[in-house]
C-alpha cells in the first residue's frame, strides 16, 4: 500500500491508521459496533448522503440524517429501510445534538443557502464537502465555508466518483482510490477513517490550496464517464513502484 502522495512525515501514520482502523469491534442487528463511535450527520439523503450514510451505519457509526423535509419522500425511504439504526431529522434539530463530523451531501445549489443559514451550528466542527457546484465557477464552497464558518475545519471528499462506487468500491478485487484534501491535523485521520469505512483506499492530495486539484480529477471523471460514455461505474486508482 505504498504510496508517495503522502506528505510532511504523515505517510506511515495514516498508512497505520487506514489498516487499523477500528480494532476492536462487535456484531449488532447487522451492524459493526466499535468501542469509540463517532458520530456522523449527513446533510442530505439523496444518492449520494444516502450512500454514505447507509455504509457508516453499517459500520458501526452513529449517523444522523439532516434533511430539509423529514417527511419527503428519501427520507421515508430510508426510515422504512434502517428503522431505529439512525435518526432522520429537520437539519437544525440534528446539528443541535452536536456531531462530530457534518458531510454536506446536498445539491451544489444549495450550499451556500445552507452553509449561511445554520453557521453557527457548523462553525468549529470537522466538514466534508462532498456536494459539487455545477454550471461555472467553482465547484466546491470552500470560500463560503471560510466566510461564514472559519473556525470549521473543512475536508474535500466523496465529490469526484460517481455514488454508485461508493456502494461497490472494488473493481475486480481492486479497491479505488478517493482523493481527498483538507487540513494536515488530527481531524485528517479522521476523515481517512470515514473513506476506508466506505471502502475506499484514501488519497491525501494536501491541504485546502489543493482542492482546485480535487475538483479536477471530478472534472476528469465526468468527462470520462460522460463524454466519453465510459459510464459512471468508474474509478480511479494510484500504481506505484
Amino acid at each position: 500500500m505504498k504510496s508517495n502522495i503522502y506528505s510532511n512525515g504523515k505517510e506511515q501514520e495514516v498508512l497505520s491508521a487506514y489498516e487499523n482502523l477500528q480494532p476492536e469491534m462487535t456484531k449488532e442487528r447487522g451492524r459493526t459496533m466499535t468501542t469509540r463511535t463517532l458520530s456522523i450527520a449527513v446533510l442530505g439523503a439523496g444518492n449520494v448522503g444516502g450512500t454514505l450514510g447507509r455504509k457508516w451505519n453499517v459500520a458501526g457509526y452513529r449517523v444522523a440524517f439532516g434533511v430539509s423535509d423529514p417527511n419527503g419522500k428519501n427520507a421515508q425511504a430510508l426510515r422504512n429501510e434502517l428503522d431505529d439504526q439512525v435518526t432522520i431529522g429537520a437539519v437544525a434539530d440534528v446539528l443541535s445534538t452536536n456531531p462530530e463530523v457534518v458531510v454536506m451531501a446536498l445539491p451544489g445549489t444549495a450550499m451556500d443557502a445552507t452553509i449561511h443559514e445554520y453557521a453557527h451550528q457548523l462553525d468549529g466542527r470537522i466538514m466534508i464537502d462532498a456536494a459539487n457546484r455545477l454550471g461555472g465557477g467553482p465547484m466546491n464552497s470552500f470560500a463560503t465555508f471560510q466566510q461564514h464558518t472559519p473556525r470549521a475545519r473543512v475536508f474535500r471528499a466523496f465529490n469526484s466518483i460517481s455514488w454508485e462506487n461508493f456502494a461497490n468500491p472494488e473493481f475486480d478485487g481492486i479497491t479505488a482510490d478517493l482523493f481527498y484534501c483538507g487540513p494536515n491535523d488530527d481531524a485528517r485521520s479522521i476523515v481517512e477513517q470515514l473513506i476506508a469505512a466506505i471502502g475506499l483506499r484514501p488519497m491525501y492530495l494536501g491541504g485546502d490550496e489543493q482542492v482546485g486539484l480535487v475538483d479536477a480529477v471530478a472534472g476528469l471523471s465526468f468527462a470520462l464517464a460522460f463524454g466519453q460514455g465510459m459510464g459512471r461505474h468508474l474509478a480511479f486508482k494510484v500504481l506505484t513502484r
